[in-house]
């Protein structure tokens, strides 16, 4: 009979924290809010920039469907910075109708048409989180009955 042995695993960051001289957590995550914050307003003129750009590809019918999910995935990234989900939520979900559509090869102009609106109703808008859920909400009826 095989006997069993553990092995304790000795990380950097474990050996970090039992270093002298390093930071409290509450000074760390005061300096990552500093960081965030000082990058919002690159993030939210970047949401601009792929939320235009989503919305001029679609009015082209020949339009890249892998760079508007692209686009849409970039969105997901740059609203880590945002307080609330909302928006991350419709990209996202754009990103599944997209997919839905390259499976089924069957194309849904008007889902991706409420899609960028939702996307431009939540971006800059300052809406409670009420009002936003009231938008996903709509959002995903309306996904929910052009699927039928």
């Amino acid at each position: 009979m095989s006997t069993v042995r553990k092995f304790r695993v000795k990380t950097r960051l474990a050996s970090m924290i039992r270093e002298p001289g390093g930071i409290h957590v509450s000074e760390a995550l005061k300096r990552g809010e500093e960081v965030i914050a000082s990058q919002m307003d690159v993030c939210l003129d970047q949401i601009d920039t792929c939320i235009a750009r989503i919305e001029t590809m679609f009015s082209d019918p020949q339009h890249d469907p892998e760079e508007m999910y692209r686009l849409s995935t970039d969105i997901v990234t740059l609203c880590a910075v945002l307080p609330g989900p909302a928006l991350a939520d419709v990209a996202r979900s754009l990103c599944e109708l997209i997919d839905q559509a390259s499976e089924t090869g069957r194309r849904n102009p008007q889902a991706v048409q409420v899609h960028i609106a939702s996307m431009k109703l939540l971006h800059r808008t300052g809406l409670d989180p009420q009002a936003s859920q009231e938008i996903l909400d709509s959002l995903n009826k309306m996904v929910a009955k052009l699927d039928r």
